[in-house]
């Protein structure tokens, strides 16, 4: 039977309320990405021209990073938001290679999967955070057709300057610490683990409470809940602007379908800084907007309402109540 027509209750979970919007947990198949579907309580108009939007993490989040944020948007855009874990986060199944034409493959068997009741003839809005808003970069340059809009939280379609360097360096750090953690004291508590990384690796109390929402104590051990060396050998492939080579995206460059971007840059962050470089960017999406906003790099809990307010203004402008 056809997944898109039909989902047992094993696949999904009661659907639950979160301030108003309907939000399903869809788990199919150990192939496809797990993700959450959010309805509007208030059903869309017949004749609306609004896509539904996928919402993508960063490297090391995962789908519960942007549920908040995106059932505020489903209400208030009167949409359905797709909000998947990417291959090795999450719930999502872990998987090599991981790199940008993998990420953006495995959305497109998402977006097959998806059940009837999302509009698919409207075609969709792809959104991400970081390493997802690369991932939704280069599928919508991929599908033109399918993509109406791009909305690229705190990345750019470039390779990201020098200055943001010293953090992909700190993944790898973190990256290689938490996997030495689990596997020579899988015995200490979360708590031990929290006060060695913030002594030795990392100082900031946030970012070690990212971190170790991919680890968990069972029965008294450290388990990972995500591939760490996987993640750590992939994140030259992950920051560079390309799908798998470097210039492979070249081909893509300068079509006149391609959706338009909104491109949001946190001031306070080093990945993209007010620093950016608009030719760069129209090389790739000729129609596109910088909205800056004063946050560090975790622009969506940061700065939630300012973020789903230019998201909002955005969506309407360009596709209408």
């Amino acid at each position: 039977m056809n997944c898109k027509n039909f989902l047992t209750s094993i696949q999904i979970r009661k659907a639950s309320s979160l301030h108003n919007a309907n939000v399903q947990h869809v788990h199919l198949s150990p192939q496809i990405l797990d993700y959450d579907l959010f309805t509007p309580t208030v059903a869309p108009k017949a004749n609306s021209k609004m896509p539904p939007m996928i919402f993508l993490h960063g490297l090391l989040g995962n789908r519960k990073n942007n549920r908040s944020a995106a059932k505020l948007l489903a209400e208030q855009l009167q949409t359905q938001f797709i909000v998947p874990d990417l291959r090795n986060h999450g719930t999502s199944f872990h998987a090599v290679p991981m790199n940008n034409k993998s990420m953006s493959d495995d959305i497109t068997k998402l977006i097959d999967s998806l059940p009837s009741t999302v509009p698919r003839h409207r075609g969709f809005v792809i959104m991400g955070h970081s390493m997802g808003a690369k991932v939704a970069m280069i599928h919508a340059l991929r599908f033109p057709k399918l993509i109406k809009g791009v909305v690229s939280i705190d990345n750019v379609p470039y390779d990201n300057s020098e200055d943001s360097y010293v953090e992909f360096e700190k993944f790898h750090i973190g990256l290689r610490t938490l996997d030495w953690c689990v596997k020579t004291h899988p015995d200490w508590s979360l708590p031990d683990m929290k006060a060695y990384l913030m002594k030795w690796v990392e100082p900031s109390e946030k970012v070690i409470n990212f971190w170790l929402t991919n680890v968990v104590n069972k029965n008294g051990l450290l388990v990972p809940k995500v591939p760490f060396n996987t993640l750590n050998e992939s994140i030259e492939d992950i920051m560079q602007w390309k799908m798998q080579e470097y210039g492979d995206l070249e081909s893509l460059a300068g079509q006149k379908a391609v959706a338009p971007l909104l491109l949001i840059s946190a001031n306070y962050s080093k990945f993209v800084g007010k620093d950016v470089h608009t030719h760069a960017i129209s090389k790739y999406f000729q129609n596109f907007i910088v909205k800056p906003v004063d946050s560090g790099h975790w622009v969506v809990t940061e700065r939630k309402q300012e973020f789903t307010k230019i998201v909002r203004e955005w969506a309407l402008s360009k596709f209408g109540s």
